[in-house]
């Protein structure tokens, strides 16, 4: 594993996905069916739309680079594929606790003339069903990553997979009868496709938390052990994605008391580094005392659909603060949670700068 540079650059996953390629608007509708482009042309334009990322990320300068998740829908979705998860038929959710929702100011929708005329109905939302033992199949994402390693020729290659703690909660569960036994499922299944990127030399493999923070109270008690068996045996830099949710559809993120539990639950795993949202939340420096001795990616870019484009000298400004709680070597510099929706020349502007703040800090601290 070849060294990084002081504060090295990434995104956490996704970057803008074409409107060419794919209808925004349809991102909750079924999986698949958001595609513009016809099934028989689909793998030719979503390889064109991987170029396009790596193209940006490395035009930008960034360390790490990844293909944009261009291929997939949602993050979640992509890995419904395993064995023993029907997405057909699926069932009905009932869990729709959480414990920050207090905390967060959600976008509002137009609602049409019909919409006003209907009575108030109570929320029917669905997902896949465990309808047997959940079983690793087929590769879900090492053909894309193999696309990806063959397409950069400057950054590192990483590649994000949804976690098993949040996985197991977009799921209906009618097998396993625990929360807990479906989460540990879903972590060997995944640890299987996790062997294939280490074993085809990514060079850094995340996976994607969110639920330790909006539903903490329900996986605080087994998502170290679900995570530290998805990873088991995983040789390359390994990193955790903790979050608040697109801010497509979220109007205001404020900094909550579950988020430093959440990074400090995250700090008690094998991970080598912890990804977490920072610049739109406002969070301050003490929360990263939470992280432990785990090395941090903090999300300098407000990733809000109606945010400027970070400066240099904020972006610095912002890292050195941080910098007073953990040590330079272990301070990292990345996007808050998801880039797809926005525009490419807001994305490409935002990481931009994010790896010009990088190299005046080098040069401030190197």
């Amino acid at each position: 594993m070849t060294s990084n540079p002081l504060f090295a650059t990434q995104i956490v996953g996704s970057y803008y996905k074409p409107h060419w390629l794919a209808d925004h608007e349809l991102v909750y509708a079924k999986e698949g069916v958001w595609w513009r482009v016809p099934p028989e042309q689909l793998l030719s334009a979503q390889d064109d739309a991987v170029r396009l990322a790596v193209f940006d990320q490395e035009r930008a300068g960034l360390t790490y680079a990844t293909d944009g998740e261009e291929r997939r829908q949602t993050f979640s979705g992509h890995f419904y594929a395993l064995g023993g998860i029907d997405s057909d038929e699926q069932g009905l959710v009932t869990n729709f606790s959480g414990d920050v929702l207090e905390y967060l100011t959600m976008k509002q929708r137009a609602i049409t003339s019909d919409e006003n005329q209907k009575p108030a109905a109570p929320p029917e939302f669905r997902q896949p069903r465990v309808v047997g033992p959940i079983t690793w199949e087929r590769a879900l994402v090492a053909d894309a990553a193999q696309f990806l390693k063959k397409t950069t020729t400057t950054a590192k290659s990483k590649v994000t997979v949804i976690g098993p703690a949040s996985l197991a909660l977009r799921l209906v569960d009618e097998h396993y009868g625990s929360l807990d036994q479906v989460a540990f499922a879903v972590a060997d299944a995944l640890n299987k496709e996790l062997r294939l990127l280490d074993d085809m030399g990514i060079d850094l493999i995340q996976l994607d938390e969110p639920e330790v923070h909006f539903r903490h109270s329900q996986l605080q008690d087994f998502a170290v052990e679900a995570i530290d068996r998805a990873f088991a045996g995983i040789k390359a830099r390994k990193a955790l994605h903790v979050c608040y949710g697109y801010s497509k559809n979220i109007a205001e993120k404020r900094a909550t008391p579950v988020y430093p539990e959440a990074i400090k639950l995250l700090a008690q795993t094998s991970t080598d580094a912890i990804s977490l949202e920072y610049a739109q939340p406002m969070q301050t420096p003490e929360l990263l005392e939470n992280a432990g001795d785990k090395s941090v990616i903090l999300g300098v870019l407000n990733l809000d659909t109606e945010a400027p484009v970070e400066s240099v000298q904020q972006i610095v400004d912002m890292t050195n603060a941080a910098l007073e709680v953990v040590d330079k070597q272990k301070l990292e510099l990345g996007s808050d949670c998801g880039m797809w929706f926005l525009s490419r020349d807001v994305c490409f502007d935002k990481i931009t700068n994010m790896e010009l703040a990088a190299q005046e800090l080098r040069r401030q601290h190197g």
